[in-house]
């Protein structure tokens, strides 16, 4: 009788109710990248290109990188120049030399 109540209870556990299997409804995707992001991507491609000297590897670092808004993959191993320390520095001119210099 026990054996019986547990087998009947192990069936009704199992079979869900229909109306439980479809609730939830997947979201779209609003997002929407800039219209330029193509121009932008294809110069990043290239700039990888030349980097690793044929196609970049398949492995990306996890993480997202942007440039002027829009998403650009990262591969492994790539450290692009305009990255390093210092690149941003504006080059020295000779009138910014010390006086004893000139």
């Amino acid at each position: 009788m026990i054996l019986l109540a547990l087998m009947a209870a192990s069936v009704a556990a199992t079979t869900a109710p229909p109306s439980a299997a479809h609730t939830a409804e997947p979201m779209p995707n609003l997002y929407r990248e800039p219209a330029h992001c193509n121009a932008v991507l294809e110069r990043e491609v290239a700039r990888q290109h030349v980097a690793f000297r044929g196609p970049p590897p398949i492995i990306e670092y996890a993480v997202a990188r942007r440039i002027d808004g829009c998403g650009v993959p990262t591969p492994v191993g790539y450290h692009p120049t305009y990255l390093l320390p210092g690149a941003a520095d504006p080059t020295p001119k000779r009138e910014d030399a010390p006086s004893r210099k000139r």
